[in-house]
């Protein structure tokens, strides 16, 4: 079975710099830690009115209040409306300051208490393009990631594997984010390179030659499935950028997880790529050792496989996923619903057991009329879409491109739309969830993004076809910060455009050439939090899915 990618793309142009890594490793948890605690109490008496506005509580009613309190209280000053301040002796989690708040309001002589609550900036990327990746931050359409970079923006310590077309490792907004990968794709016959485009077989370079079609090539051996010539999609390296690529440097776009590392494995060639290969690429990407290829020296938490066919899932397909996940390293193993509109159901290897299967959403929170959905899909993601008669791509989804319409050129930006997207989007949010808990399980990482999912704007989608919402990347981010037996609440360029589909079994794409984007207004979302249910354990096993 051949597996085809999805992806598309206009890019625009722009100047090389240098990619930054941000943010030490501790960061997401710490803050994540100031988010659950606080060391002080708002307090307003019941005799505030009558008292001198400019003086704080008294020693003896912060010593009446402390034996209410059962923890000693200090004043500090007195608040602008008329309301006290006091300290406790630690910082104390949050839960345990709102049960004491609860006690103190038991006190006739107090009208209200409350945790004094840290608050904090409202972290947004600050580079150039940034304003156009509506997927990011619009309230409706968006994931929610601003909230969830204001915990933490991925730690180096989790890596990304990208099994695709290969990636453009120059590229300024992946430069520095790379580990060493390794191509997959092996020769049609003896001495025979045409799918794998570079010459050789199976070597340490991931890079990508470009996967296009010319008209002779077209309907041929071993293109027999791409009936109709195309250009280079440069497939790995949008998804590559909508995952992780670095932000605030400057350049071009903010990925999700802008600082975790990449692992780019190459299994997508012309045409796509053989099912075998990619079963090799998903062992060697969770660090188990393949026949003739060297060790993987930076085995992957996380395992992005925006390509698909419809089939079942094979036998040999299934025992690689089992095997990665079971090396205790493998966290999620996200796919893509597929590109035909159709049930998601046939598409391995979004149909396997144990994946986490993404389905696609519009800018409107809609259901993408592309996209593939069924009860195997765990979650809905932003995709985009380009409506019929569009003058503008800016509803795809905005990552790195490359000029050259065969050969690689130059570095530069495009929309796109497609489950590949959806699916990029679901890797980068669980790459945010184990930076800030590396103890998560694969069971953990499902129930998380499952049980903080958004619900979806309207019927389009359903929990039965869509799974359970849009992935959610703040609420999932806050509740992976939790202990794994705690039920924590979470809510939660140009005119002269073209649009259209390519096909491809799973995969095919919606792309947009030419023309200036749309801009999107970054809005801040309110931070809600809802209930999540009891983690599911590790060792359990979600139901197979039917197999067509």
């Amino acid at each position: 079975m051949k597996y085809r990618s999805s992806c598309g793309a206009f890019a625009f142009s722009a100047a090389i710099a240098t990619a930054l890594l941000l943010l030490l490793p501790a960061f997401g948890a710490d803050a994540a830690d100031r988010r659950h605690s606080t060391d002080r109490l708002i307090v307003r008496l019941a005799d505030w009115a009558d008292a001198d506005r400019a003086q704080p509580m008294s020693t003896d009613r912060a010593r009446a209040l402390s034996v209410v309190a059962r923890t000693r209280l200090d004043p500090m000053r007195r608040m602008s409306g008329g309301a006290h301040v006091v300290r406790l002796t630690h910082d104390m989690a949050l839960a345990d300051v709102e049960a004491m708040a609860e006690r103190l309001m038991m006190d006739p002589a107090v009208v209200h208490a409350e945790p004094d609550r840290r608050k904090f900036p409202m972290l947004a990327a600050t580079d150039p393009l940034y304003t156009n990746q509506w997927s990011l931050f619009e309230p409706v359409g968006g994931i929610n990631a601003p909230l969830a970079w204001d915990v933490t923006t991925g730690s180096p310590m989790v890596v990304v594997a990208i099994l695709d077309t290969g990636i453009l490792p120059a590229n300024v907004d992946l430069v520095g984010r790379l580990v060493a990968g390794y191509d997959f794709v092996r020769e049609d016959s003896a001495g025979v390179f045409l799918t794998a485009n570079d010459g050789d077989g199976r070597d340490p370079d991931p890079s990508d030659p470009g996967n296009w079609i010319t008209m002779a090539e077209a309907g041929q051996g071993p293109f027999t499935d791409c009936k109709q010539p195309e250009n280079s999609t440069w497939h790995g390296t949008h998804t590559a950028g909508i995952i992780a690529a670095s932000a605030n440097n400057g350049y071009g776009i903010a990925g999700i997880a802008w600082s975790v590392r990449v692992l780019p494995v190459r299994v997508l060639g012309k045409c796509g790529g053989y099912t075998s290969d990619i079963i090799d690429a998903i062992r060697w990407s969770a660090g188990i050792a393949v026949t003739g290829a060297p060790a993987n020296a930076n085995p992957a938490q996380v395992l992005n496989l925006s390509l698909g066919s419809p089939g079942p899932c094979g036998a040999e397909e299934q025992a690689a996923i089992d095997d990665a996940l079971a090396t205790g390293r493998v966290r999620a193993i996200v796919t893509a619903a597929g590109n035909e509109g159709g049930d998601s159901t046939v598409v391995a290897p979004g149909n396997c057991a144990d994946v986490i299967t993404v389905t696609a959403t519009d800018r409107s929170g809609s259901r993408a009329p592309y996209a593939s959905t069924g009860a195997n899909v765990t979650v809905a993601a932003p995709g985009g879409f380009f409506p019929m008669g569009a003058t503008s791509g800016a509803n795809g989804i905005l990552s790195l491109f490359n000029t050259g319409t065969t050969t690689p050129v130059a570095d530069s930006f495009a929309f796109a739309a497609g489950t590949s997207e959806a699916a990029a989007h679901v890797s980068g949010v669980v790459a945010l969830m184990l930076s800030v808990n590396p103890g998560l399980s694969a069971a953990d990482v499902q129930a998380t993004l499952r049980g903080t999912a958004r619900a979806f704007p309207d019927a389009t989608c359903t929990m039965s076809t869509c799974g359970t919402g849009i992935v959610n990347a703040a609420a999932a981010v806050m509740a992976s910060t939790m202990p794994a037996e705690s039920s924590m609440p979470v809510s939660m360029p140009t005119a002269g455009m073209s649009s259209g589909m390519s096909g491809g079994g799973g995969g095919g794409c919606t792309i947009a050439r030419g023309g200036a984007p749309d801009l999107a207004l970054p809005l801040l979302a309110l931070w809600a939090v809802f209930a999540i249910a009891r983690r599911a354990r590790n060792g359990r096993r979600s139901p197979r899915t039917p197999r067509a």
